[in-house]
């Protein structure tokens, strides 16, 4: 009897270390499981990036071309006018689909890293608003593929915001890495909002999935009137 009470004590004693064994082993399988999705995502999105460009880019890309040659030929005062019109329309539509299509897969990060694909993001997303912004970025060499998407996603999730939605005028965003650590802060001078009295849209959920998939830490510090201030950071 003792003996059966003995072992029951040292189940009981047990139990929280061996449930806390099986929260982790659960919390890492869930994050390796977001870790995947995401991968998933973004292989999709550059798939539909190259489609674009391959397909629908190529067909304005011929458009264009073929309005120009016909501009240049012989027709009517008027008709000329309206061909340079519809050229110019068909040119600013390419221009957005090359703009999408990078968006949707940003090969810079790839090809020349993370520095440049920021200062990209920045000009494409703010510079042809009336907002003041500066962009500095200290990143490491080499930096893992998946770090730097995250890192261009939440970039490209909070200036959209910042344009669309907070009315900014002025916006920084800045990189540092220190001691294996790297910080992206992102603040405006927008409206603000108060977090308690908003439910989180898809772009904030979006955010805050991707930094805890990662392991990032991510703050969010804004109120009604007082812009937004963005920061995560994330261990290499």
């Amino acid at each position: 009897m003792n003996n059966e009470i003995s072992q029951a004590l040292q189940d009981i004693h047990t139990l929280p270390q061996s449930l806390k064994t099986q929260l982790d082993r659960e919390q890492e399988s869930l994050t390796g499981l977001a870790k995947r999705l995401w991968a998933q995502q973004e292989a999709e999105k550059a798939r539909l990036s190259r489609e674009l460009h391959d397909g629908v880019g190529q067909l304005l890309t011929n458009l264009t071309r073929r309005l120009h040659d016909l501009s240049e030929g012989d027709s009517t005062h008027s008709e000329q006018h309206e061909l340079y019109e519809l050229h110019a329309i068909a040119k600013m539509a390419l221009a957005d689909v090359r703009q999408l299509s990078r968006l949707m897969s940003p090969t810079l990060l790839d090809d020349l890293g993370l520095k440049p694909a920021l200062n990209w993001l920045c000009r494409s997303v703010l510079g042809h608003e009336n907002i003041h912004y500066t962009c500095s970025i200290d990143a490491p060499e080499g930096l893992s593929k998946h770090v730097g998407v995250l890192l261009f996603r939440i970039a490209q999730e909070a200036l959209t915001n910042s344009v669309k939605h907070a009315g900014a005028s002025a916006v920084q965003l800045s990189v540092l890495y220190h001691h294996n650590i790297v910080r992206m802060q992102i603040h405006d001078d927008g409206c603000g909002f108060a977090k308690q009295q908003i439910e989180p849209g898809i772009g904030l959920s979006s955010i805050e999935d991707r930094a805890k998939a990662f392991n990032a830490s991510l703050q969010i510090d804004t109120a009604p009137g007082q812009g937004t201030h963005i920061i995560i950071t994330v261990p290499i």
